[in-house]
């Protein structure tokens, strides 16, 4: 006796375990989700201040573009720049200079690093970058000036280049004639959007640059002054200007962990917006790395990554534990209840879509497959063939020999016509000894007709059933889809009329729909 209670009791410890660990792995699964669903969020808010940032700033670069084009001035010297010799373009562009850095202090406070001008051949002629205290003098101007012909126009997006970084916008110039004369290009610098994305709950901010996308553009002595290595990943390099250097020390052993290091390099190689949670100790930091299309290699090799605090998550993972408590007992009854009712429904389904004699399908099965047949063959347009046959002389088979050789009479008909089509084609029985079958894909409309003299000739010869010599036959009528009906009702009515005329002709024959037919 206390052996089986001790099999009994040891068969509910493990099944209890079982359940146990199905339970705290589900919470698991929700918790992750919770989780992702958090970094998600945190993602999409970066993004939109990213976006807002964006088109905020494209919006005031084409006030200025605006600005530009209505300094009639600038036009004018745009429009003698284009066929200007090299000494006469040299006159220009102090021109220009001149003109625009009246205004250049204030594009510096709001963030603008970069005004470049290009002419209508995509040459660059002048560019300004953000100029020293005393940028009303000109010596520097040379060097301010990029002569090169592999400028492509109407651009716009996050840029990269030897003395700046930052997002782009390009527009067109015309002149009093709306004829193209040259481009502006405006640029934001990076320190100002990241300066606006930040706020109160935010450790730091910086820019990731992939070192195959400053390699031939940053000379080796401005790289060593304005880049550093990235802890995120050996293929990038962190450009110092602009990220605020407040990482908090106990975060730094966090960020050494070598799995999150890894998992890091992986996701950048997919170029995906993504954030992943760090917690160390008492802090916790959700780091969102957000993909910038660089307008150069028209390649995401730049990020914008985001350090926030997120004490919320570890929230989560108190909650966890009581979730942990509530769902042992929650699982068992959810377990056992689904179990019951995938059976169930089951055993329903089986019950309400086929027949209990040939296993076939019933009437509220075909015309569901009907429905579906109807609708793939207005997809593809072909035709469809609805075949509504009658036994003839199953009802005195049935009197005579009794039900249950009736049934074994209409389980053979159900396997003749099932093995005369094909296993594309649907038969069902609808009736006592009523059979439909839904031929698909009809090459012609008298292949229907073959087919259902073929069902009649394997049906109309004698049939052994339990020891009964039995002859019946088969009175057939065929509807045809699309060409006699749009609906399954009015297709299956003509199918059941063309049967009765078949039957009415004499039995053992095959009716097709058609004008003649009908009356």
């Amino acid at each position: 006796m206390p052996k089986k209670i001790n099999t009994k009791l040891f068969i509910t410890f493990i099944f209890y375990m079982l359940i146990g660990i199905a339970g705290a792995y589900i919470i698991g699964l929700i918790d992750k989700q919770r989780k992702d669903y958090a970094l998600e969020v945190q993602s999409k808010f970066i993004e939109s201040k990213y976006q807002t940032n964006y088109q905020n700033f494209k919006v005031m670069t084409n006030e200025f573009r605006i600005m530009y084009q209505n300094n009639e001035k600038l036009i004018s010297l745009l429009f003698r720049a284009n066929d200007a010799n090299e000494q006469e373009a040299v006159g220009i562009r102090k021109a220009i200079y001149n003109l625009i850095i009246k205004n250049y202090k204030h594009l510096n406070e709001i963030g603008i690093s970069h005004v470049h001008f290009y002419l209508k051949n995509n040459k660059s002629f002048l560019s300004m970058y953000k100029p020293e205290k005393d940028c009303k003098s000109l010596l520097k101007l040379d060097k301010d000036i990029i002569r090169t012909n592999t400028f492509n126009p109407m651009q716009e997006g996050f840029k990269l280049s030897k003395l700046t970084n930052g997002i782009t916008f390009a527009y067109p110039l015309f002149d009093q004639y709306n004829q193209y004369i040259a481009g502006i290009e405006i640029t934001f610098s990076t320190k100002q959007l990241i300066d606006n994305i930040l706020d109160e709950f935010s450790y730091d901010a910086h820019i990731l640059i992939s070192k195959n996308a400053v390699k031939n553009t940053i000379i080796e002595e401005e790289l060593q002054n304005n880049y550093e290595e990235s802890w995120e990943s050996d293929e990038y390099i962190l450009e110092t200007r602009t990220h605020k250097q407040q990482r908090l020390t106990n975060l730094y052993h966090t960020l050494e962990s070598e799995k999150l290091q890894n998992k890091i390099k992986t996701k950048l190689l997919t170029k995906e917006l993504y954030s992943i949670h760090a917690s160390h100790e008492y802090t916790n930091v959700i780091m969102t790395f957000l993909p910038l299309n660089n307008n150069v290699t028209k390649a995401n090799d730049v990020y914008l990554v985001v350090y926030a605090q997120s004490n919320y998550l570890r929230e989560l993972i108190r909650e966890n534990k009581y979730l942990l408590i509530l769902f042992f007992s929650f699982l068992i009854l959810m377990f056992l209840s689904t179990s019951y009712i995938l059976r169930s429904r089951d055993k329903f389904e089986k019950l309400a879509l086929f027949d209990n004699v040939t296993k076939l399908p019933n009437r509220s099965l075909f015309l569901i497959e009907l429905q579906k047949e109807m609708q793939r063959a207005q997809r593809h347009q072909t035709k469809i063939a609805l075949l509504f046959i009658d036994l003839d002389g199953f009802k005195a088979v049935n009197d005579t020999y009794g039900h249950q050789v009736g049934d074994d009479l209409l389980k053979f008909c159900a396997n003749s016509f099932s093995s005369d089509v094909r296993k594309s084609d649907t038969v069902a029985r609808i009736g006592g000894d009523e059979f439909v079958i839904i031929l698909t894909a009809l090459k012609d409309i008298g292949e229907s007709v073959t087919i259902a003299q073929k069902l009649i000739d394997n049906i109309n010869k004698t049939i052994n059933i339990k020891k009964h010599k039995i002859r019946i036959g088969a009175s057939i009528g065929i509807s045809i889809y699309p060409d006699h009906g749009l609906e399954e009702t009015v297709l299956v009515k003509i199918a059941d009329n063309m049967m009765y005329q078949s039957k009415n002709s004499g039995k053992n024959r095959v009716t097709l729909f058609s004008n003649d037919s009908v009356g």
